[in-house]
């Protein structure tokens, strides 16, 4: 933006130079190339030269007026709506430093030269100086205003508080900042990012709620980079960091070394919070996003700041259920099971999961949330694919949960979590994986004949697409092609 506002400023210099010179010079020529000092009032008239000077006072004046005006009023607001770090970062900022100062300066300079005018001394040096720095004051003018707006937009406050925490940690990472005294700088920075992100949501500003997510993401994506290099300090953690922690809490985030993931999680977490219970449709931002997290930290081999992302994805399915919100529930499922496909070659991770899977399951139904476990049973049916294809040794464990996960309640089938099922056992004998098989059959005994041959006939028909508008967009029930047959093969063994 400062660049930006340098290009801004040079064009409109040339601009008013090449124009004032052209009419100058124009006018010159038309006059007969008069002398250089016949235009001049000095030693004839000096009082015409305060008449000069006099407007270009006032013009000086309303300039500064209109700025500090312009800024009283529109930063505080501005800061009361988003954050109030702006106000810091404006008084900070040398472009609106350097030009408040050059305004107030030609202002007072102006009047200086007019006081120095007497019926007998014309100071021309001081006067063109003046004259050329109004020139240079009214050419900022324009591309100042467009600085000032600019500076305001919550996109670029975002930016400014994203790049102002990345160069906390390159310093940290250097060795040129105390790393204790750098942490709580760091964390309101990432605060003031968390308050925009809530403030943006409860105005129903999605995008700028978004860009916030991710400025988030993009932090700890930068983190990564130098997170070996900085001093064994900077992981030291004690209750100013974190009010309401425990000893015991603190202990384990200091011996994680994961303070800053956790800084920027909760971030994370209150957004969606606010999402769950506002304006839904942005849930996928914050369970998206703290996907990417975790599957960037497994690419890193960071093995606490991977848990803490599941830590939160479980936060998420709890805060998600408790709201009653299901879109939150179908969407977190679906962005946990995206991670868990990811970490196929974890199997210690994937039985974790696989067990979380299953209590969110019950909690759901626990909660009256009928449609909500079913769900999870294709999400960790999925998983449970997934586990197989690559051997894994989590896939007995998965398939034990996917198992216990029920299809009905007293007369009432789940048909959802038998389709489930039926893809499952599809899968098992399409490669030949006979016990399993077995075990999902034997698992299905007590649903009835007409209701697996009801299920088989809704999965074979299903397309695709699903037929309305979701997150997912895939039908879970669509069965491709090749799946087809060994599915049927499998539902012609059941209810008989």
């Amino acid at each position: 933006m400062k660049r930006l506002f340098v290009r801004s400023l040079a064009i409109a210099f040339v601009g008013f130079a090449v124009f004032f010179a052209a009419e100058f010079l124009l006018e010159w020529r038309a006059a007969g190339y008069p002398a250089w000092g016949s235009h001049s009032w000095a030693g004839v008239r000096n009082d015409k030269l305060v008449d000069v000077l006099s407007p270009m006072a006032r013009a000086y004046n309303n300039i500064l007026a209109m700025l500090i005006a312009t800024i009283g009023l529109g930063i505080p607001l501005t800061a009361n709506m988003h954050t109030p770090k702006l106000i810091e970062m404006f008084l900070r900022d040398n472009v609106n430093r350097w030009v408040l100062t050059y305004i107030a300066f030609g202002a007072a300079h102006v009047l200086w030269v007019d006081f120095l005018i007497g019926p007998e001394f014309a100071p021309m040096v001081a006067i063109v100086l003046s004259i050329v720095l109004a020139l240079i004051g009214w050419a900022i003018l324009i591309p100042y205003f467009f600085y000032v707006v600019r500076f305001i937009d919550p996109s670029r406050l975002i930016l400014r508080l994203r790049d102002s925490a990345e160069r906390i940690v390159d310093a940290v990472a250097e060795r040129r900042r105390d790393p204790i005294a750098s942490q709580q700088e760091l964390s309101t920075r990432v605060g003031q990012i968390g308050t925009i992100i809530i403030k943006s949501l409860d105005r129903g500003d999605r995008d700028v709620a978004a860009e916030g997510a991710w400025a988030l993401k993009q932090l700890l994506d930068h983190y990564a980079k130098l997170k070996g290099r900085v001093p064994r300090e900077w992981f030291v953690v004690d209750r100013a960091d974190f009010m309401g922690f425990s000893d015991e809490a603190l202990e384990m985030l200091t011996e994680c070394k994961t303070w800053y993931e956790m800084r920027c999680l909760l971030q994370l977490e209150l957004g969606f919070l606010r999402a769950v219970h506002g304006p839904t449709d942005t849930v996928s931002v914050f369970s998206d996003a703290v996907r990417v997290i975790g599957t960037r930290a497994d690419e890193n081999h960071d093995e606490q700041a991977l848990r803490l992302t599941i830590r939160f994805f479980n936060n998420f399915l709890r805060e998600a259920i408790k709201a009653g919100n299901l879109r939150a529930v179908y969407d977190v499922f679906h962005q946990y099971r995206k991670l868990a496909r990811g970490l196929v070659d974890r199997p210690e991770l994937l039985v974790e999961i696989g067990k979380h899977f299953t209590y969110y399951a019950s909690m759901a139904r626990t909660y009256g949330m009928v449609f909500a476990p079913q769900l999870a049973v294709f999400d960790l049916g999925f998983v449970t694919r997934r586990a197989y294809e690559r051997a894994s040794p989590s896939a007995a464990s998965l398939l034990a949960d996917v198992l216990s996960l029920p299809h009905r309640t007293g007369d009432d089938v789940h048909s959802m979590a038998v389709k489930a099922k039926l893809l499952l056992g599809g899968f098992f004998v399409r490669y030949k994986h006979t016990e399993e098989a077995d075990a999902v059959r034997a698992n299905l005994a007590d649903v009835p004949r007409a209701e697996i041959v009801k299920a088989e006939t809704e999965l074979l028909a299903a397309d695709r697409s699903f037929f309305e508008v979701t997150d997912r967009q895939l039908n879970l029930e669509y069965v491709p092609p090749e799946r087809r047959e060994p599915l049927q093969e499998f539902c012609a063994t059941l209810g008989k």
